[in-house]
Protein backbone atom coordinates (compact mmCIF):
# COMPACT_ATOMS: atom_id res chain seq x y z
CA UNK A 1 0.00 0.00 0.00
CA UNK A 2 3.20 2.26 1.05
CA UNK A 3 4.44 1.51 -2.58
CA UNK A 4 1.08 2.63 -4.52
CA UNK A 5 0.35 5.90 -2.26
CA UNK A 6 4.13 6.91 -3.30
CA UNK A 7 3.39 6.37 -6.79
CA UNK A 8 0.39 8.31 -6.78
CA UNK A 9 1.83 11.34 -5.29
CA UNK A 10 4.74 11.09 -7.67
CA UNK A 11 1.72 11.03 -10.62
CA UNK A 12 0.00 13.96 -9.12
CA UNK A 13 2.94 15.93 -8.78
CA UNK A 14 3.85 15.27 -12.65
CA UNK A 15 0.64 16.60 -13.78
CA UNK A 16 0.64 19.39 -11.23
CA UNK A 17 4.08 20.42 -12.90
CA UNK A 18 2.24 20.15 -16.32
CA UNK A 19 -0.90 22.38 -15.93
CA UNK A 20 1.87 24.81 -14.03
CA UNK A 21 3.66 24.82 -17.27
CA UNK A 22 1.02 25.43 -19.37
CA UNK A 23 -0.20 27.97 -16.54
CA UNK A 24 2.85 29.88 -17.21
CA UNK A 25 2.44 29.49 -20.82
CA UNK A 26 -0.61 31.72 -21.14
CA UNK A 27 1.01 34.80 -19.12
CA UNK A 28 1.67 37.84 -20.71
CA UNK A 29 -0.70 37.32 -23.69
CA UNK A 30 -1.62 40.71 -24.60
CA UNK A 31 -1.53 39.86 -28.54
CA UNK A 32 -4.83 37.79 -27.72
CA UNK A 33 -6.98 41.28 -26.47
CA UNK A 34 -8.52 41.89 -29.95
CA UNK A 35 -10.56 38.72 -29.58
CA UNK A 36 -11.79 39.97 -26.13
CA UNK A 37 -14.26 42.94 -25.05
CA UNK A 38 -14.25 44.40 -22.18
CA UNK A 39 -17.36 45.72 -20.75
CA UNK A 40 -17.20 49.80 -20.88
CA UNK A 41 -20.11 50.82 -18.97
CA UNK A 42 -23.42 50.96 -20.64
CA UNK A 43 -24.57 53.24 -23.79
CA UNK A 44 -27.90 54.50 -23.56
CA UNK A 45 -28.12 55.69 -27.28
CA UNK A 46 -26.82 52.02 -28.21
CA UNK A 47 -29.27 50.26 -26.12
CA UNK A 48 -31.65 47.79 -27.87
CA UNK A 49 -34.37 48.64 -25.72
CA UNK A 50 -36.30 52.03 -25.31
CA UNK A 51 -36.08 53.67 -21.89
CA UNK A 52 -39.13 51.99 -19.63
CA UNK A 53 -39.37 48.93 -17.47
CA UNK A 54 -39.35 45.39 -18.80
CA UNK A 55 -39.88 42.18 -17.59
CA UNK A 56 -36.70 39.02 -17.51
CA UNK A 57 -37.49 35.41 -17.00
CA UNK A 58 -34.79 32.54 -16.45
CA UNK A 59 -36.31 29.01 -17.29
CA UNK A 60 -34.73 25.90 -16.12
CA UNK A 61 -35.36 21.98 -16.06
CA UNK A 62 -34.79 18.85 -14.68
CA UNK A 63 -35.31 15.18 -14.58
CA UNK A 64 -34.63 12.23 -12.62
CA UNK A 65 -36.27 8.25 -13.48
CA UNK A 66 -37.01 5.59 -10.80
CA UNK A 67 -36.97 1.71 -11.80
CA UNK A 68 -40.00 0.29 -10.10
CA UNK A 69 -40.54 -3.22 -10.58
CA UNK A 70 -40.28 -3.97 -14.43
CA UNK A 71 -41.32 -0.28 -14.56
CA UNK A 72 -39.65 3.31 -15.45
CA UNK A 73 -41.12 6.07 -14.32
CA UNK A 74 -39.81 9.26 -15.82
CA UNK A 75 -40.14 12.65 -13.78
CA UNK A 76 -39.66 15.96 -16.20
CA UNK A 77 -40.05 19.55 -14.31
CA UNK A 78 -39.54 23.15 -16.17
CA UNK A 79 -40.13 26.17 -14.26
CA UNK A 80 -39.55 29.58 -14.80
CA UNK A 81 -38.82 32.82 -12.66
CA UNK A 82 -38.87 36.22 -13.45
CA UNK A 83 -37.98 39.76 -12.30
CA UNK A 84 -38.27 43.64 -13.26
CA UNK A 85 -35.58 45.59 -15.30
CA UNK A 86 -35.42 49.23 -15.71
CA UNK A 87 -33.57 50.51 -18.66
CA UNK A 88 -33.04 54.29 -18.21
CA UNK A 89 -29.21 56.06 -18.17
CA UNK A 90 -28.89 52.64 -16.75
CA UNK A 91 -29.95 49.12 -16.62
CA UNK A 92 -31.31 47.93 -12.81
CA UNK A 93 -32.32 44.49 -12.66
CA UNK A 94 -34.74 44.08 -9.54
CA UNK A 95 -32.99 40.96 -8.12
CA UNK A 96 -34.80 41.89 -5.03
CA UNK A 97 -37.96 41.05 -6.15
CA UNK A 98 -37.79 37.93 -8.17
CA UNK A 99 -40.91 35.55 -8.43
CA UNK A 100 -41.82 32.26 -9.33
CA UNK A 101 -43.94 32.60 -12.43
CA UNK A 102 -47.03 30.76 -12.47
CA UNK A 103 -47.61 30.22 -15.56
CA UNK A 104 -44.11 28.77 -16.47
CA UNK A 105 -44.52 25.53 -15.25
CA UNK A 106 -44.39 22.70 -17.08
CA UNK A 107 -44.39 18.78 -15.24
CA UNK A 108 -44.76 15.10 -16.81
CA UNK A 109 -44.51 12.38 -14.85
CA UNK A 110 -44.24 9.38 -17.88
CA UNK A 111 -44.56 5.50 -16.69
CA UNK A 112 -42.89 2.98 -19.25
CA UNK A 113 -42.59 -0.72 -19.18
CA UNK A 114 -38.95 -1.96 -19.42
CA UNK A 115 -39.72 -4.07 -22.23
CA UNK A 116 -40.98 -0.80 -24.47
CA UNK A 117 -37.92 1.02 -23.32
CA UNK A 118 -35.44 0.60 -26.06
CA UNK A 119 -38.43 0.89 -28.71
CA UNK A 120 -39.33 4.38 -27.16
CA UNK A 121 -35.53 5.47 -26.44
CA UNK A 122 -35.04 4.53 -30.41
CA UNK A 123 -31.61 2.80 -29.01
CA UNK A 124 -30.63 0.31 -31.78
CA UNK A 125 -27.00 -0.55 -30.59
CA UNK A 126 -26.48 -4.06 -30.70
CA UNK A 127 -25.25 -3.46 -26.89
CA UNK A 128 -28.48 -1.98 -25.68
CA UNK A 129 -27.56 -0.07 -22.39
CA UNK A 130 -30.62 0.57 -19.74
CA UNK A 131 -28.92 3.69 -18.22
CA UNK A 132 -28.02 5.35 -21.17
CA UNK A 133 -31.65 4.09 -23.05
CA UNK A 134 -33.42 5.27 -19.92
CA UNK A 135 -31.98 8.92 -19.32
CA UNK A 136 -32.51 9.70 -23.46
CA UNK A 137 -36.26 9.62 -22.64
CA UNK A 138 -36.77 12.12 -20.10
CA UNK A 139 -33.98 14.52 -21.17
CA UNK A 140 -35.91 14.82 -24.87
CA UNK A 141 -38.91 15.51 -22.39
CA UNK A 142 -36.67 18.17 -19.91
CA UNK A 143 -35.84 19.57 -23.50
CA UNK A 144 -39.27 20.26 -24.54
CA UNK A 145 -40.38 21.12 -21.37
CA UNK A 146 -37.84 24.38 -21.20
CA UNK A 147 -38.71 25.36 -24.63
CA UNK A 148 -42.00 25.33 -24.24
CA UNK A 149 -42.34 27.35 -21.50
CA UNK A 150 -39.83 30.06 -22.99
CA UNK A 151 -42.14 30.05 -26.06
CA UNK A 152 -45.18 31.08 -23.33
CA UNK A 153 -42.70 33.79 -21.94
CA UNK A 154 -42.32 35.08 -25.42
CA UNK A 155 -45.95 35.28 -25.67
CA UNK A 156 -46.17 37.50 -22.04
CA UNK A 157 -46.28 41.25 -23.79
CA UNK A 158 -43.80 42.44 -20.37
CA UNK A 159 -41.30 40.10 -21.43
CA UNK A 160 -38.37 41.03 -23.26
CA UNK A 161 -35.64 39.27 -21.97
CA UNK A 162 -35.14 35.24 -21.57
CA UNK A 163 -32.09 33.04 -20.07
CA UNK A 164 -32.41 29.74 -20.69
CA UNK A 165 -30.18 27.27 -18.52
CA UNK A 166 -29.09 25.33 -22.13
CA UNK A 167 -27.07 26.93 -24.94
CA UNK A 168 -29.17 27.29 -27.83
CA UNK A 169 -27.06 26.30 -30.57
CA UNK A 170 -25.53 23.33 -28.49
CA UNK A 171 -29.38 22.36 -28.01
CA UNK A 172 -30.24 22.55 -31.63
CA UNK A 173 -27.03 20.57 -33.26
CA UNK A 174 -28.29 17.21 -31.68
CA UNK A 175 -32.21 18.06 -32.31
CA UNK A 176 -31.20 18.40 -35.54
CA UNK A 177 -29.36 15.12 -35.96
CA UNK A 178 -32.53 13.84 -34.77
CA UNK A 179 -34.65 14.85 -37.31
CA UNK A 180 -32.27 14.20 -40.28
CA UNK A 181 -32.61 10.26 -39.13
CA UNK A 182 -36.55 10.90 -38.77
CA UNK A 183 -36.71 11.99 -42.12
CA UNK A 184 -34.33 9.22 -43.36
CA UNK A 185 -36.55 7.01 -41.47
CA UNK A 186 -39.63 7.99 -42.72
CA UNK A 187 -42.67 6.88 -40.61
CA UNK A 188 -43.73 7.89 -37.32
CA UNK A 189 -46.93 8.25 -35.38
CA UNK A 190 -46.37 12.12 -36.21
CA UNK A 191 -47.11 11.52 -39.85
CA UNK A 192 -50.48 12.31 -40.80
CA UNK A 193 -51.86 13.93 -38.07
CA UNK A 194 -54.24 15.89 -39.44
CA UNK A 195 -54.04 19.89 -38.81
CA UNK A 196 -56.09 22.97 -39.94
CA UNK A 197 -54.13 22.96 -43.30
CA UNK A 198 -54.50 19.24 -43.61
CA UNK A 199 -52.09 16.24 -42.60
CA UNK A 200 -48.50 17.05 -41.73
CA UNK A 201 -46.48 15.37 -44.42
CA UNK A 202 -42.79 13.93 -44.27
CA UNK A 203 -42.09 16.87 -47.00
CA UNK A 204 -43.29 19.46 -44.50
CA UNK A 205 -40.81 18.26 -41.86
CA UNK A 206 -38.02 17.78 -44.48
CA UNK A 207 -39.00 21.98 -45.51
CA UNK A 208 -38.59 22.62 -41.89
CA UNK A 209 -35.04 21.35 -41.07
CA UNK A 210 -33.39 23.90 -43.46
CA UNK A 211 -36.18 26.60 -44.49
CA UNK A 212 -37.72 27.06 -40.51
CA UNK A 213 -40.31 29.35 -40.69
CA UNK A 214 -39.28 30.42 -44.65
CA UNK A 215 -38.03 33.71 -43.40
CA UNK A 216 -34.36 32.73 -42.53
CA UNK A 217 -31.27 32.76 -44.96
CA UNK A 218 -30.32 29.57 -46.49
CA UNK A 219 -26.82 28.96 -48.10
CA UNK A 220 -25.74 28.24 -51.95
CA UNK A 221 -23.93 24.92 -51.23
CA UNK A 222 -25.43 21.80 -52.69
CA UNK A 223 -26.57 20.13 -49.96
CA UNK A 224 -28.56 23.64 -49.58
CA UNK A 225 -29.44 24.70 -52.78
CA UNK A 226 -32.69 22.70 -53.57
CA UNK A 227 -34.19 23.70 -50.32
CA UNK A 228 -33.49 27.49 -51.31
CA UNK A 229 -34.74 26.70 -54.59
CA UNK A 230 -38.52 26.00 -52.75
CA UNK A 231 -37.69 29.02 -50.82
CA UNK A 232 -37.52 31.30 -54.06
CA UNK A 233 -40.54 29.66 -55.54
CA UNK A 234 -42.44 29.70 -52.48
CA UNK A 235 -42.12 33.65 -52.46
CA UNK A 236 -42.18 34.23 -56.75
CA UNK A 237 -44.96 31.34 -56.87
CA UNK A 238 -43.78 30.63 -60.47
CA UNK A 239 -40.53 30.56 -62.80
CA UNK A 240 -39.29 29.49 -65.51
CA UNK A 241 -36.10 27.25 -65.05
CA UNK A 242 -33.51 29.97 -66.61
CA UNK A 243 -35.51 32.65 -64.28
CA UNK A 244 -34.72 30.41 -61.49
CA UNK A 245 -30.73 30.05 -62.14
CA UNK A 246 -30.63 33.60 -62.52
CA UNK A 247 -32.83 34.21 -59.23
CA UNK A 248 -30.61 32.04 -57.48
CA UNK A 249 -27.25 33.48 -59.43
CA UNK A 250 -26.28 30.27 -60.55
CA UNK A 251 -24.96 28.31 -64.33
CA UNK A 252 -27.22 26.50 -66.21
CA UNK A 253 -25.01 23.31 -65.44
CA UNK A 254 -25.24 23.94 -61.89
CA UNK A 255 -29.42 24.56 -62.53
CA UNK A 256 -29.33 20.81 -64.03
CA UNK A 257 -27.36 19.44 -61.64
CA UNK A 258 -30.49 21.23 -59.03
CA UNK A 259 -33.40 20.28 -60.91
CA UNK A 260 -32.28 16.55 -60.69
CA UNK A 261 -32.04 17.04 -57.11
CA UNK A 262 -35.79 18.83 -57.32
CA UNK A 263 -37.27 15.64 -59.50
CA UNK A 264 -35.97 13.89 -56.16
CA UNK A 265 -37.17 15.55 -53.53
CA UNK A 266 -40.51 15.75 -55.69
CA UNK A 267 -40.53 11.90 -56.19
CA UNK A 268 -39.75 11.29 -52.49
CA UNK A 269 -43.00 13.12 -51.32
CA UNK A 270 -45.54 10.81 -53.15
CA UNK A 271 -45.54 13.56 -56.37
CA UNK A 272 -46.57 16.18 -53.67
CA UNK A 273 -43.78 19.17 -53.99
CA UNK A 274 -44.36 20.57 -57.70
CA UNK A 275 -47.92 21.13 -60.48
CA UNK A 276 -45.71 19.26 -63.37
CA UNK A 277 -42.17 17.62 -63.54
CA UNK A 278 -39.31 20.11 -62.82
CA UNK A 279 -37.40 18.49 -65.78
CA UNK A 280 -40.05 19.47 -68.69
CA UNK A 281 -38.49 22.72 -70.26
CA UNK A 282 -41.35 23.95 -71.35
CA UNK A 283 -43.19 24.16 -68.18
CA UNK A 284 -43.00 26.55 -65.44
CA UNK A 285 -41.64 25.39 -61.92
CA UNK A 286 -44.39 25.70 -60.16
CA UNK A 287 -45.00 24.60 -56.29
CA UNK A 288 -48.46 23.19 -55.50
CA UNK A 289 -50.85 25.00 -53.68
CA UNK A 290 -50.72 22.69 -50.22
CA UNK A 291 -46.80 23.51 -49.85
CA UNK A 292 -46.89 26.87 -48.69
CA UNK A 293 -48.79 25.94 -45.79
CA UNK A 294 -46.44 23.59 -44.46
CA UNK A 295 -44.60 25.68 -41.30
CA UNK A 296 -48.24 26.19 -40.16
CA UNK A 297 -48.98 22.56 -40.41
CA UNK A 298 -45.48 21.37 -38.43
CA UNK A 299 -46.11 24.22 -36.15
CA UNK A 300 -49.93 23.24 -35.12
CA UNK A 301 -48.39 19.41 -34.59
CA UNK A 302 -45.71 20.50 -32.75
CA UNK A 303 -47.99 22.55 -30.04
CA UNK A 304 -50.31 19.49 -30.02
CA UNK A 305 -47.48 16.96 -28.85
CA UNK A 306 -46.06 19.67 -26.20
CA UNK A 307 -49.83 19.95 -25.24
CA UNK A 308 -50.10 16.27 -25.18
CA UNK A 309 -47.11 15.80 -22.52
CA UNK A 310 -47.75 18.40 -20.04
CA UNK A 311 -51.57 19.28 -19.85
CA UNK A 312 -52.98 16.02 -20.77
CA UNK A 313 -54.12 13.35 -18.85
CA UNK A 314 -53.49 10.33 -21.82
CA UNK A 315 -50.39 8.42 -21.80
CA UNK A 316 -47.69 11.08 -23.66
CA UNK A 317 -46.17 8.73 -25.74
CA UNK A 318 -48.33 6.25 -25.89
CA UNK A 319 -49.99 5.74 -29.14
CA UNK A 320 -52.98 3.35 -30.98
CA UNK A 321 -53.33 1.91 -27.48
CA UNK A 322 -49.30 0.71 -27.12
CA UNK A 323 -49.38 -0.71 -30.31
CA UNK A 324 -47.45 2.75 -31.73
CA UNK A 325 -44.72 4.66 -29.38
CA UNK A 326 -43.84 8.44 -29.79
CA UNK A 327 -39.79 7.81 -29.53
CA UNK A 328 -37.30 9.75 -28.56
CA UNK A 329 -36.88 10.42 -32.42
CA UNK A 330 -40.23 11.63 -32.32
CA UNK A 331 -39.73 14.19 -29.37
CA UNK A 332 -36.36 15.69 -30.15
CA UNK A 333 -38.13 16.18 -34.09
CA UNK A 334 -40.48 18.12 -32.14
CA UNK A 335 -38.06 19.86 -30.37
CA UNK A 336 -36.41 20.69 -33.53
CA UNK A 337 -39.44 23.04 -34.62
CA UNK A 338 -39.90 24.13 -31.06
CA UNK A 339 -36.53 26.05 -31.23
CA UNK A 340 -37.21 27.36 -34.92
CA UNK A 341 -40.97 28.56 -33.81
CA UNK A 342 -39.22 30.43 -30.90
CA UNK A 343 -36.87 31.91 -32.62
CA UNK A 344 -39.87 33.42 -35.00
CA UNK A 345 -41.82 34.51 -32.29
CA UNK A 346 -38.62 36.25 -30.34
CA UNK A 347 -37.29 38.20 -33.16
CA UNK A 348 -41.71 39.02 -34.33
CA UNK A 349 -41.54 40.78 -31.08
CA UNK A 350 -38.73 41.63 -30.08
CA UNK A 351 -37.37 39.28 -27.49
CA UNK A 352 -33.72 38.72 -26.59
CA UNK A 353 -33.54 35.04 -26.32
CA UNK A 354 -29.85 34.18 -24.07
CA UNK A 355 -28.51 30.64 -23.70
CA UNK A 356 -25.72 30.22 -21.00
CA UNK A 357 -23.92 27.49 -20.67
CA UNK A 358 -22.49 26.68 -17.29
CA UNK A 359 -20.08 23.30 -17.69
CA UNK A 360 -19.22 22.65 -21.40
CA UNK A 361 -16.23 21.02 -23.22
CA UNK A 362 -16.66 23.31 -26.07
CA UNK A 363 -13.18 23.58 -27.87
CA UNK A 364 -13.93 25.85 -31.20
CA UNK A 365 -12.46 28.93 -29.94
CA UNK A 366 -9.15 27.12 -29.98
CA UNK A 367 -9.66 24.88 -32.51
CA UNK A 368 -11.16 27.51 -35.32
CA UNK A 369 -11.75 30.88 -33.68
CA UNK A 370 -8.31 31.53 -32.93
CA UNK A 371 -6.73 30.00 -36.10
CA UNK A 372 -9.03 32.40 -38.33
CA UNK A 373 -8.72 35.27 -36.34
CA UNK A 374 -4.63 34.86 -37.30
CA UNK A 375 -5.66 34.27 -41.13
CA UNK A 376 -7.46 37.82 -40.68
CA UNK A 377 -4.66 39.83 -38.66
CA UNK A 378 -6.66 39.75 -35.51
CA UNK A 379 -3.91 38.13 -34.20
CA UNK A 380 0.38 37.13 -34.91
CA UNK A 381 0.08 34.17 -37.04
CA UNK A 382 3.01 33.30 -34.98
CA UNK A 383 1.26 33.41 -31.63
CA UNK A 384 1.12 29.93 -29.76
CA UNK A 385 -1.22 28.39 -27.40
CA UNK A 386 -0.68 25.80 -25.00
CA UNK A 387 -1.90 22.47 -25.38
CA UNK A 388 -5.19 23.18 -24.01
CA UNK A 389 -8.29 21.21 -25.42
CA UNK A 390 -11.20 22.93 -23.71
CA UNK A 391 -12.19 26.72 -23.97
CA UNK A 392 -13.41 27.44 -20.66
CA UNK A 393 -10.24 26.26 -18.86
CA UNK A 394 -8.41 28.23 -21.40
CA UNK A 395 -10.13 31.26 -20.63
CA UNK A 396 -10.29 31.20 -17.08
CA UNK A 397 -6.89 30.40 -16.95
CA UNK A 398 -6.08 32.78 -19.62
CA UNK A 399 -7.84 35.94 -17.46
CA UNK A 400 -6.34 34.79 -14.54
CA UNK A 401 -2.89 34.51 -15.26
CA UNK A 402 -3.63 37.79 -16.77
CA UNK A 403 -5.69 40.59 -14.34
CA UNK A 404 -4.76 43.60 -15.57
CA UNK A 405 -5.26 42.53 -18.96
CA UNK A 406 -8.40 40.73 -18.83
CA UNK A 407 -10.48 43.29 -16.58
CA UNK A 408 -13.77 41.50 -16.32
CA UNK A 409 -16.75 41.60 -16.93
CA UNK A 410 -15.56 40.93 -20.68
CA UNK A 411 -16.45 38.82 -22.92
CA UNK A 412 -15.22 36.88 -26.60
CA UNK A 413 -15.29 38.51 -29.89
CA UNK A 414 -18.49 36.81 -31.00
CA UNK A 415 -18.85 33.90 -33.86
CA UNK A 416 -21.30 31.86 -36.12
CA UNK A 417 -22.40 28.40 -34.26
CA UNK A 418 -20.97 26.71 -37.60
CA UNK A 419 -17.33 27.09 -35.96
CA UNK A 420 -18.13 24.42 -33.60
CA UNK A 421 -18.08 22.37 -37.02
CA UNK A 422 -14.67 23.26 -38.23
CA UNK A 423 -11.21 23.24 -37.26
CA UNK A 424 -8.13 24.97 -38.69
CA UNK A 425 -7.02 24.24 -42.50
CA UNK A 426 -3.89 23.45 -44.41
CA UNK A 427 -2.22 26.12 -46.54
CA UNK A 428 -5.02 26.08 -49.22
CA UNK A 429 -7.72 27.14 -46.88
CA UNK A 430 -8.23 28.72 -43.28
CA UNK A 431 -10.86 26.02 -42.38
CA UNK A 432 -11.68 22.75 -43.21
CA UNK A 433 -14.90 20.69 -41.92
CA UNK A 434 -13.77 19.31 -38.56
CA UNK A 435 -15.93 15.93 -40.13
CA UNK A 436 -17.64 15.29 -43.10
CA UNK A 437 -19.74 18.77 -43.17
CA UNK A 438 -20.18 22.22 -42.12
CA UNK A 439 -23.14 23.36 -40.65
CA UNK A 440 -25.41 26.04 -42.19
CA UNK A 441 -24.48 29.40 -41.16
CA UNK A 442 -26.43 32.32 -39.29
CA UNK A 443 -28.74 30.45 -37.19
CA UNK A 444 -26.33 31.20 -33.69
CA UNK A 445 -23.79 33.59 -32.44
CA UNK A 446 -22.01 32.24 -29.77
CA UNK A 447 -19.46 33.56 -27.54
CA UNK A 448 -17.74 33.73 -23.55
CA UNK A 449 -18.14 35.43 -20.88
CA UNK A 450 -16.96 36.34 -17.22
CA UNK A 451 -18.41 38.72 -14.93
CA UNK A 452 -16.65 38.60 -11.71
CA UNK A 453 -13.17 39.49 -10.23
CA UNK A 454 -11.84 39.35 -6.66
CA UNK A 455 -11.36 43.24 -5.27
CA UNK A 456 -8.75 42.41 -2.87
CA UNK A 457 -7.10 39.79 -5.83
CA UNK A 458 -7.76 40.19 -9.28
CA UNK A 459 -6.61 37.00 -10.27
CA UNK A 460 -9.16 35.25 -7.94
CA UNK A 461 -11.93 35.24 -10.66
CA UNK A 462 -15.67 33.92 -11.34
CA UNK A 463 -15.88 31.01 -13.90
CA UNK A 464 -16.53 31.43 -17.69
CA UNK A 465 -19.38 30.81 -19.03
CA UNK A 466 -20.52 30.24 -22.49
CA UNK A 467 -23.46 31.82 -24.05
CA UNK A 468 -25.30 32.31 -27.40
CA UNK A 469 -28.23 33.88 -29.04
CA UNK A 470 -30.25 33.63 -32.03
CA UNK A 471 -28.74 35.62 -35.70
CA UNK A 472 -30.18 38.64 -35.77
CA UNK A 473 -29.95 40.07 -39.85
CA UNK A 474 -31.18 43.08 -38.92
CA UNK A 475 -27.71 43.63 -36.58
CA UNK A 476 -25.67 40.90 -37.52
CA UNK A 477 -25.94 40.93 -41.46
CA UNK A 478 -22.76 43.43 -41.50
CA UNK A 479 -20.76 40.74 -39.80
CA UNK A 480 -20.93 38.50 -42.11
CA UNK A 481 -17.57 37.40 -43.89
CA UNK A 482 -16.96 34.94 -47.12
CA UNK A 483 -14.86 32.23 -46.12
CA UNK A 484 -13.22 29.39 -48.03
CA UNK A 485 -13.60 26.00 -46.45
CA UNK A 486 -12.92 22.38 -47.03
CA UNK A 487 -15.91 20.33 -47.30
CA UNK A 488 -16.66 16.96 -48.37
CA UNK A 489 -13.85 16.98 -49.88
CA UNK A 490 -13.32 20.15 -51.88
CA UNK A 491 -13.34 23.79 -51.75
CA UNK A 492 -16.74 25.64 -51.21
CA UNK A 493 -17.53 28.87 -49.94
CA UNK A 494 -19.52 29.57 -46.74
CA UNK A 495 -20.90 32.98 -45.59
CA UNK A 496 -20.45 33.14 -41.62
CA UNK A 497 -21.34 35.78 -38.76
CA UNK A 498 -17.65 37.07 -37.60
CA UNK A 499 -17.44 39.88 -35.48
CA UNK A 500 -14.21 40.30 -35.72
CA UNK A 501 -12.06 43.99 -35.31
CA UNK A 502 -15.31 45.37 -34.67
CA UNK A 503 -17.98 45.45 -32.08
CA UNK A 504 -21.36 44.26 -31.74
CA UNK A 505 -23.61 46.39 -29.81
CA UNK A 506 -26.35 44.06 -29.15
CA UNK A 507 -23.41 41.34 -27.60
CA UNK A 508 -21.96 44.64 -25.97
CA UNK A 509 -25.66 45.21 -24.48
CA UNK A 510 -26.05 41.03 -23.70
CA UNK A 511 -22.91 41.85 -21.45
CA UNK A 512 -23.64 44.42 -19.86
CA UNK A 513 -27.18 42.38 -19.20
CA UNK A 514 -25.38 39.59 -18.00
CA UNK A 515 -23.37 41.36 -15.94
CA UNK A 516 -26.16 43.01 -14.17
CA UNK A 517 -28.13 40.24 -13.05
CA UNK A 518 -25.52 37.74 -11.33
CA UNK A 519 -25.30 37.38 -7.05
CA UNK A 520 -22.14 38.16 -5.91
CA UNK A 521 -23.32 37.71 -2.04
CA UNK A 522 -23.59 34.00 -2.69
CA UNK A 523 -20.23 32.29 -3.66
CA UNK A 524 -21.48 29.78 -5.75
CA UNK A 525 -23.75 32.01 -7.53
CA UNK A 526 -20.56 34.54 -8.37
CA UNK A 527 -20.58 35.37 -11.91
CA UNK A 528 -24.03 33.28 -12.58
CA UNK A 529 -26.97 34.47 -13.91
CA UNK A 530 -29.33 34.61 -10.01
CA UNK A 531 -32.58 33.97 -11.95
CA UNK A 532 -31.60 30.76 -13.22
CA UNK A 533 -29.76 30.18 -10.19
CA UNK A 534 -33.17 30.09 -8.27
CA UNK A 535 -34.86 28.45 -10.89
CA UNK A 536 -32.21 25.45 -10.59
CA UNK A 537 -32.54 25.11 -6.94
CA UNK A 538 -36.66 25.01 -7.33
CA UNK A 539 -36.61 22.60 -10.18
CA UNK A 540 -33.95 19.77 -8.49
CA UNK A 541 -36.26 20.44 -5.18
CA UNK A 542 -39.44 19.20 -7.15
CA UNK A 543 -38.33 16.51 -8.53
CA UNK A 544 -37.69 14.90 -5.74
CA UNK A 545 -40.72 15.40 -4.27
CA UNK A 546 -42.01 14.22 -7.72
CA UNK A 547 -40.26 11.26 -6.57
CA UNK A 548 -41.06 10.82 -3.21
CA UNK A 549 -44.94 11.79 -3.68
CA UNK A 550 -45.63 9.71 -7.51
CA UNK A 551 -43.80 6.20 -6.98
CA UNK A 552 -46.21 5.37 -4.07
CA UNK A 553 -49.44 5.96 -6.60
CA UNK A 554 -47.64 3.65 -8.71
CA UNK A 555 -46.77 1.24 -7.11
CA UNK A 556 -50.17 1.01 -5.46
CA UNK A 557 -51.51 0.73 -8.83
CA UNK A 558 -49.30 -2.08 -9.65
CA UNK A 559 -49.75 -4.03 -6.48
CA UNK A 560 -53.40 -4.64 -7.34
CA UNK A 561 -52.47 -5.64 -11.04
CA UNK A 562 -49.79 -7.87 -9.78
CA UNK A 563 -53.42 -9.25 -7.32
CA UNK A 564 -55.92 -8.90 -10.41
CA UNK A 565 -53.97 -10.73 -13.11
CA UNK A 566 -51.57 -13.24 -10.32
CA UNK A 567 -48.92 -12.06 -12.83
CA UNK A 568 -46.30 -11.92 -9.27
CA UNK A 569 -43.35 -12.42 -10.58
CA UNK A 570 -43.79 -10.41 -14.10
CA UNK A 571 -44.53 -7.17 -12.04
CA UNK A 572 -41.95 -7.55 -9.84
CA UNK A 573 -38.30 -8.18 -10.43
CA UNK A 574 -36.44 -11.13 -9.36
CA UNK A 575 -33.95 -9.79 -6.86
CA UNK A 576 -37.15 -7.71 -4.94
CA UNK A 577 -39.09 -10.54 -4.48
CA UNK A 578 -36.19 -13.08 -3.29
CA UNK A 579 -34.37 -9.91 -0.97
CA UNK A 580 -38.51 -9.96 0.64
CA UNK A 581 -38.76 -13.38 0.62
CA UNK A 582 -35.11 -14.26 2.25
CA UNK A 583 -36.08 -10.92 4.76
CA UNK A 584 -39.18 -12.87 6.00
CA UNK A 585 -37.40 -16.19 6.51
CA UNK A 586 -34.94 -14.98 8.38
CA UNK A 587 -37.46 -12.57 10.40
CA UNK A 588 -39.56 -16.15 11.13
CA UNK A 589 -36.60 -17.61 12.17
CA UNK A 590 -35.45 -15.16 14.68
CA UNK A 591 -38.90 -15.16 16.39
CA UNK A 592 -38.87 -19.05 16.60
CA UNK A 593 -35.64 -18.42 18.91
Amino acid sequence: MGFLAERLRSQTSDLADLLTRRIRELTNRENLLPCIRQYRGFNPEASFLEPGEYAAVGIDGSMDYDELLEMLLFYVCATGFRCNFTVDREIRFHLNEIERDQRLAASASVPLWTEDLFQVADDESMEQDLGRSAERIPFALMTMAELYLALKAVDDETVRLIFLDRPLSGTFAPLSRDLRFFLSRGKSPLLGVETSYGPVTLLDFKLVSVLGSGNDWVSKRPQYLPYLAVQTLLKAKSLSHKELYKRLGISEKEGKRLLKKLKRMHKDSGGRLFVDDPLKEDAPLTLQENVKYYWPRVKEVAFSIAERVFSSSEHPLMVDKGETWLTVIDLNTINAVLIRILKEKAQERGVLVVGIAKDTSASEFLRAVIPYAKVKGLIPPDERLPNLKHDRAFLTILSSTNPSLFKAPWRTIGYDSCFTTLIQGDGNVPLRAARRAVSLERQFVRGYFQLREFESDGAVRSPTFLYDRFYNPEVDERFVVEITVRERGRKVKIYPYWEGAEENPLDSFILCLLSKCDNPEIIEAIGHNQLLYIADKAVKNEIKMMKGLLRGVADLELGSLSRKQKIFTIARRFRDIRRETEGAREKAALEEI
